[in-house]
């Protein structure tokens, strides 16, 4: 049946290939039950990320597939615009924290307060994709609007595939919950 599946995918190339750091330019798919998301490099360390939820498409631009900097979709469409300089992260350490300050840029919302956008790397795990292993880094994302935490997940990023590969909501929390990718496929040019 997946194999079925990963035919009927077009491009996408068959299963226990994992992407590298090297292969990954050449993009890949993330895939999770209803959910479809095909990674390429757009430009310099900008990565494309278009996702597909079984509706209309969505499609993402982040800085190195860590910090989202435009969604582009039909229900909510939205942008910012970093005031610092996003170089200055990477490369993630353990320990490291940043402060970003950005101007959000949103057709029906104003851009009052003062942005911030904060990464706290808290360690480096192995993360399962099927059969590929990926070292990840823990990264705490806390997004304000002065001193009003207004969202707050740990992403679970890969450096070597400039990808989040899971979120966790809730951390350290009763109510603490995981959305991550299943699968990996490199896509075939």
């Amino acid at each position: 049946m997946f194999t079925l599946a990963a035919m009927l995918l077009p491009g996408v190339a068959q299963a226990n290939e994992c992407p590298t750091a090297a292969t990954a330019k050449k993009g890949f798919m993330l895939l999770q039950v209803d959910t479809q998301s095909e990674f390429r490099e757009h430009q310099g360390p900008i990565v494309k990320i278009v996702n597909r939820f079984g509706g209309p498409m969505q499609t993402v631009f982040s800085y190195r597939g860590l910090i989202e900097l435009s969604r582009m979709d039909a229900e909510a469409p939205r942008a910012i615009y970093a005031l610092s300089d996003l170089k200055d992260i990477f490369p993630l350490k353990k320990g490291a924290a940043h402060k970003i300050s950005f101007v959000p840029l949103e057709p029906d919302e104003p851009a009052d307060g003062e942005w911030t956008f904060e990464l706290a790397v808290t360690g480096q795990e192995t993360f399962k994709l099927e059969d590929c292993k990926y070292k990840v880094w823990r990264v705490r994302q806390t997004t304000r609007n002065g001193s009003e935490m207004v969202d707050g997940w740990s992403a679970l990023y890969s450096p070597d595939l400039g990808a989040t590969l899971a979120k966790i909501y809730g951390e350290g929390t009763a109510n603490e919950y995981t959305v991550r990718y299943e699968r990996i496929r490199p896509l075939q040019r």
